[in-house]
């Protein structure tokens, strides 16, 4: 108990060190100064490459267009997560008596799969479209390891890169490939939908009537054209183009502070006490039956959404709408909702711990019992960890034009459809019978 206690000291200094501050890095992406965003992460990596600095060092210099470098940190952050799977038992051990924030943090499933997205469109922008693929069979590859590891998989983010991988395949001219990654995006989408409410969007459906057709495959063109229309006719000679519209920002994790009440009938190292602890998350009990307080602390995250909720573009007398493609604010609740009981179970082991400890230094010395006590409420920190500067949502806009440089006109709609901004984004090159790929973020 004496060895602890120092060492309980020195891990709460540890995990109060701070790295990059987050507002230093939104303040100049909100002012269209990505590059100094960029620097600035740059200058304050850790010692060691991590996974959140890398994720966020990896979009800040996709958005500041040094998209080689943004493709290799997130890179660097799937390899790492990868590593991660096959955890560290000296780590693992470590935090159940110290903190949740010294578990190695591995990613969750819909950050890594949105990696892979902001590198395929790295590879678009260096014109390099075999390396896009390259990261559409990487995310299907993760795809499939997170469906064989987990009969209960949620499939979140998966319609999106299913979706995604049909559009460049179908750029490049691989029909097959195409097909069947828009066949995945209609399944995934379907298995999803549930918990995150995005419909599938119809250009699923317009595609796989499109490519049975042009592969002949009579019986399956039958089918879809009767389960999802004719799709509408595309001009000759016209280019099209595909824009992903990038609004807000994911939630942020907080934390809460929560007092689990311990009886003085308690057997505390009972093994079965932290699950019946558990159970008595928000209820009273009268004083004269406690013995003391627990207080543990959790993360905690809430709905967020931006100002903008949608967009219209237009093109000359050219007009779309953008159809919600993936609501990474929603997948990102219902991801820690789930999370939530086993990152609460593990936090209840370490505090239940640490109240023993400070029980056998409090009868030896009530001083020496109150800073047991104050060290282990020091080291007691929410993990707040996460890809910080991931968008709330993603909205596409696909439409055919004409061939030629356009000038697009951006209308920012709120939740109730009415436009609230506006941008304009020229020199886009419209090539014939060829796909324009483009992202566009706000943060409002």
């Amino acid at each position: 108990m004496i060895k602890t206690l120092p060492f309980l000291l020195i891990i709460s200094l540890m995990i109060g060190c701070a790295g990059y501050k987050f507002q230093e890095v939104i303040e100049p992406l909100e002012t269209g100064k990505a590059e100094n965003a960029y620097t600035y992460l740059q200058k304050h990596a850790p010692k060691e490459p991590d996974i959140p600095h890398q994720f966020e060092l990896g979009l800040v210099a996709h958005y500041a267009n040094h998209f080689a470098e943004s493709s290799a940190a997130l890179d660097i952050a799937g390899d790492i997560a990868e590593d991660r799977y096959t955890k560290s038992v000296s780590k693992e051990l470590g935090s159940l008596v110290t903190s949740e924030k010294l578990r190695p943090y591995s990613a969750t499933q819909y950050e890594r799969l949105l990696s892979h997205y902001y590198s395929a469109l790295n590879y678009i922008y260096l014109n390099q479209l075999d390396g896009a693929l390259v990261e559409c069979r990487r995310a299907t590859a993760l795809i499939n390891y997170f469906k064989g590891e987990d009969e209960k998989y949620d499939f979140f983010g998966t319609g999106f890169l299913a979706h995604l991988s049909g559009m460049f395949f179908e750029a490049v001219g691989e029909w097959n490939d195409a097909l069947i990654s828009y066949k995945q995006a209609a399944e995934y989408y379907e298995n999803a939908a549930e918990k995150t409410d995005v419909e599938t969007p119809k250009d699923i459906g317009n595609a796989l009537v499109r490519l049975t057709r042009k592969l002949g495959f009579t019986d399956e063109f039958e089918r879809y054209r009767e389960q999802y229309g004719e799709p509408p006719p595309r001009p000759e000679n016209t280019g099209e183009l595909i824009l992903f519209y990038e609004s807000g920002y994911v939630p942020s994790k907080g934390k809460e502070a929560l007092m689990f009440p311990i009886l003085k009938t308690d057997d505390v190292e009972d093994e079965k006490f932290v699950p019946t602890l558990m159970k008595r998350e928000g209820r009273v009990y009268e004083e004269v039956k406690l013995e003391y307080l627990l207080r543990v602390a959790i993360p905690t995250i809430g709905s967020h959404r931006p100002r903008f909720n949608g967009i219209k573009v237009a093109v000359g007398e050219n007009q779309e709408s953008g159809v919600l493609v993936e609501d990474v604010e929603t997948i990102a609740i219902e991801t820690f909702k789930a999370q939530r009981p086993m990152i609460l179970l593990r936090t209840l082991v370490r505090a239940v711990g640490k109240y023993l400890i400070f029980r056998q230094a409090n009868k030896k010395n009530e001083a020496l019992g109150l800073l047991t006590n104050l060290a282990g409420v020091l080291t007691e920190q929410a993990d707040t960890r996460s890809w910080r500067t991931l968008p709330n949502q993603i909205f596409m806009v696909r439409m055919p034009l004409p061939t030629g440089t356009h000038t697009l006109n951006l209308s920012f709609l709120d939740a109730n459809g009415q436009v609230r901004g506006s941008q304009s984004v020229p020199d886009i090159k419209i090539d014939a019978n060829r796909i324009t790929f483009l992202n566009h973020r706000t943060y409002e």
